[in-house]
């Protein structure tokens, strides 16, 4: 299967797994570094696993340029996430989107490093979210977003659970506090963190490598 096969012009950003051998993807108008922009606006895709054909796909949010994340729930539902600031609800049975609302005044912005994982899920039902400003918790029936913690510092990488916590990177790039761009001096590095749906409290392990960013981990 070619990429080209999926959606021309189109790069995949996020992916959902649906029921019946199918994933849900959601693709990027952004064409990397040193890349030509050719699509007008991101969309999302129904591809089917077993023929390896997309059967579905459509601009379901006008003027999307980056679907940043997806996160499969119950029922056919499937959350998201579009420029990072746009959470949705995307009904994949009826391939409309069911809610949608603009949480960057109330929430700011979602993480959206590479590998996002801004949606984080703890196997009991639970939905978390990465925000760079911090933790919050989704509500999977009422579509409701309630703040839990904010964090000490930004937070750039997606995360993962682990024993009742949830494991995330910091900010990554050297273009932190936009000082000595592009130089090693002026990034001091990315921090592990930690966050304790219990007890509401996040912990800073400190720096994982010097003049090193983190992305993701698990």
């Amino acid at each position: 299967l070619e990429h080209t096969d999926i959606l021309p012009q189109h790069s995949t950003a996020s992916l959902a797994e649906l029921p019946g051998g199918k994933v849900l993807g959601g693709t990027t108008t952004s064409p990397g570094t040193g890349g030509e922009k050719k699509a007008a606006q991101a969309e999302l895709y129904v591809l089917d696993l077993g023929t390896k054909k997309v059967e579905w796909h459509g601009a379901v949010l006008a003027g999307t340029q980056t679907y940043t994340d997806l996160c499969a729930g119950r029922d056919g539902l499937v959350f998201g996430f579009a420029d990072e600031k746009r959470f949705f609800v995307f009904d994949a049975s009826k391939r409309q989107v069911v809610h949608e609302q603009n949480i960057s005044e109330r929430f700011g912005r979602c993480t959206s490093q590479q590998g996002t994982r801004a949606f984080v899920t703890d196997g009991k039902g639970s939905i978390y979210i990465l925000f760079v400003k911090g933790i919050a918790r989704l509500d999977p029936k009422t579509f409701e977003i309630a703040w839990l913690a904010q964090s000490p510092v930004s937070i750039g990488g997606g995360g993962d659970y682990l024993d009742g916590r949830i494991y995330f990177g910091t900010h990554a790039g050297w273009w932190w506090n936009y000082s000595r761009f592009a130089t090693k001096e002026g990034y001091p590095g990315a921090h592990w963190m930690a966050f304790d749906p219990k007890t509401s409290r996040v912990e800073d392990f400190g720096l994982g490598v010097r003049n090193e960013g983190i992305n993701t981990g698990a």
